[in-house]
């Protein structure tokens, strides 16, 4: 093979390396639609919202997401942070598909999935989505149809991982 045809082979390489690698890095931590199964675990309380964040002994980004989703389950009444190390745990790896830590599931009063985040969430789209539900909750209870400062709507993009 010739030097040029090896330097365009390996230009394409790195230029499909590139555009892949961008395409994963938006759709990590970008909020998206759940499936509204239910989750019953002993760890999980009756909260109006339940941020449950899978994570792993090894994982660097579960650190900064723990801190996180702490902040905003402390931010909000009736919200709760609960972090399970799969480490410990492989079994729920499997019933709730995590391919990646870390993994948060946002849960509703019920117990179903209302969205899940592969990889280190973004702070404004899980605020969105606790306000959404917290929102949806209290205008069913009130019957009121004010505007609400936040609209969550889930991202159209599926991640490589769900």
């Amino acid at each position: 093979m010739n030097p040029a045809a090896t330097l365009a082979i390996l230009f394409g390489l790195v230029a499909l390396a590139t555009v892949l690698g961008l395409i994963w890095r938006s759709a990590n931590g970008r909020v998206s639609a759940g499936d509204q199964s239910l989750v019953s675990l002993p760890e999980l309380s009756d909260a109006r919202v339940t941020l449950l964040q899978f994570s792993t002994d090894v994982c660097a980004p579960c650190v900064p997401t723990r801190a996180l989703l702490g902040t905003i389950a402390t931010e909000n009444d009736g919200v709760q942070h609960v972090d399970i190390d799969l480490t410990h745990r492989p079994e729920l790896a499997t019933r709730f598909r995590v391919l990646q830590t870390p993994t948060t599931l946002v849960l509703d009063s019920r117990g179903a999935i209302r969205a899940r985040i592969g990889g280190a969430p973004r702070a404004a789209e899980v605020r969105a989505a606790v306000a959404e539900i917290l929102g949806a909750r209290t205008d069913a209870a009130s019957n009121a149809s004010a505007p609400r400062a936040a609209t969550w709507r889930p991202s159209s993009r599926r991640s490589a991982t769900q």
